[in-house]
C-alpha cells in the first residue's frame, strides 16, 4: 500500500504538510504523507497550499524533511506557510503493482459482506507495524477496524468503489 493521502483539490494527491519555521531563511519542517522521499528533492514542483511552487533546498536533520521553496526568504514567510498542504499532480504517481493501492484510491470506498450487505465506508488506512488497518465508518454504529489479511479483506474493486470485508466472528461487534 503506498502512502500519498488525498487532497482536496481535484487531480492533486498530499504528499506533506508544513509544520513549523526551522532556522531563520525561510525552511520549514515536513511531516510526510507519502513514502517516497523523492516527493522533496530539489527542483520538485509542488503546490503549497494550492499555489505552485519549486523546491529550492531539502534537508534531512534528525531524519525529517526540512524544505525551502522558492521565493520564501525569511522565517516570517515561512511561519505563513504552517498548516498548509504540499501537494502534486495526482498524474505524476507511478502506476503500482497488482494487489497494492494508494490509500487516497481506497478512502471512500463502499464496504460490504461478500453477499452484498452494506457495511459502511472505508474512511481511513491506519499504518501498522505489521499490516495495514481500514476503518470502517458505520452510520449510527461505532467504527470497524479491519486488519488487512488475506481471509478477512476480499476484492478491491476501485472502478465499482467497494471493497469486500469478510465479517471473521467479532470483527462486527
Amino acid at each position: 500500500m503506498a502512502g500519498d493521502q488525498p487532497a482536496d483539490d481535484a487531480g492533486r494527491v498530499a504528499v506533506g504538510v508544513i509544520n513549523a519555521p526551522w532556522g531563520v531563511r525561510g525552511h520549514v519542517k515536513v511531516t510526510p504523507m507519502t513514502e517516497n522521499a523523492d516527493r522533496f528533492a530539489r527542483g520538485t514542483q509542488v503546490y503549497v497550499g494550492g499555489e505552485a511552487s519549486r523546491i529550492a533546498d531539502v534537508r534531512h536533520p534528525r531524519g525529517f524533511p526540512v524544505v525551502l521553496f522558492d521565493g520564501v526568504n525569511s522565517v516570517e514567510a515561512a511561519e505563513q506557510l504552517r498548516g498548509r498542504l504540499i501537494e502534486i499532480d495526482e498524474a505524476l504517481l507511478p502506476d503500482l503493482p497488482e494487489g497494492e493501492y494508494y490509500i487516497h484510491d481506497l478512502i471512500g470506498l463502499a464496504a460490504l459482506t461478500p453477499d452484498g450487505t452494506p457495511l459502511g465506508t472505508l474512511d481511513d488506512v491506519l499504518k501498522t507495524g505489521s499490516n495495514d488497518v481500514y476503518v470502517i465508518k458505520r452510520t449510527g454504529k461505532p467504527d470497524v477496524l479491519v486488519p488487512v489479511l488475506d481471509g478477512i479483506v476480499g476484492e478491491i474493486d476501485l472502478a465499482a468503489r467497494t471493497v469486500v470485508i469478510i465479517p471473521v466472528p467479532g470483527l462486527l461487534d
